[in-house]
């Protein structure tokens, strides 16, 4: 199994990945583990932990990309919002192949977890992390580090991001939206380009899929916080921030 070149990344990233970085260390010394027969006890538990060091990669991706360098508009903080929601969408996928993989076949009494279901559920948790996190890392720093100097900002960086992972996730699953929330159409298509996404045309797509999407019991609260926020605007316009 070939281990991915966290130093090669780190130093492409415009984005400082260190504590992304030692989850991800944990994670990859984890799911090397060798399942055989006579541990596989052993081998779910560790399998099991490394999926805490998963979750915890996603997390810190998150939060890395939750900054006031990186989200400067309305608009920018609607797709981290949607970001968020694909990240935790499919997190819960990885939650039912876990469950159908090895919790419900989990039984104290006659244990019908054996060496394939180990290894396919090791197989999930590697694909999660090379396909989501790394790869879609490495091949958004790699089209960032293409740019200009003059456009080079967290901001540019998240847009490239966002993209690249539309087209993973539309590929290794978690993507599909739960009846009612399939509010990002255009927005949320693999075929529409990142600068088309910050330009004029596109933030104001962005702004339209959200607010044709707002659930009906939060329209009135939204309305209010619309209201309350064009008032603030006169005062200082970057304290505005609607997003539920």
């Amino acid at each position: 199994m070939v281990l991915n070149s966290w130093v090669d990344l780190k130093s492409k990233c415009p984005i400082d990945l260190a504590r992304l970085h030692r989850y991800a260390r944990e994670f990859e010394s984890k799911i090397l583990v060798d399942i055989r027969i006579d541990n596989l006890n052993k081998s779910k538990s560790i399998l099991l932990e490394a999926r805490g060091d998963l979750d915890n990669m996603f997390t810190s991706l998150i939060q890395l990309l939750y900054d006031q360098e990186t989200l400067k508009t309305k608009e920018d903080k609607i797709l981290f919002h949607w970001l968020s929601e694909d990240f935790a969408r499919f997190l819960k996928s990885l939650d039912e192949k876990e469950s159908d993989l090895v919790i419900k076949f989990d039984e104290p009494s006659e244990s019908r977890i054996g060496i394939s279901r180990l290894s396919a559920y090791a197989k999930v948790l590697k694909i999660a992390s090379d396909s989501v996190i790394y790869e879609t890392l490495f091949k958004a720093s790699d089209e960032y580090k293409k740019l200009e100097e003059s456009e080079k900002e967290n901001r540019t960086f998240f847009y490239i991001l966002y993209q690249v992972l539309q087209v993973t996730l539309s590929v290794v699953g978690g993507k599909e939206r739960q009846k009612g929330l399939s509010r990002k159409g255009i927005v949320s298509s693999p075929a529409v380009d990142w600068r088309n996404l910050m330009s004029d045309e596109g933030q104001g797509m962005i702004k339209k899929g959200y607010e044709d999407g707002i659930d009906p019991k939060y329209k009135s609260l939204v309305e209010e916080l619309k209201r309350l926020n064009s008032e603030g605007e006169e005062e200082d316009e970057d304290e505005t921030d609607w997003i539920i």
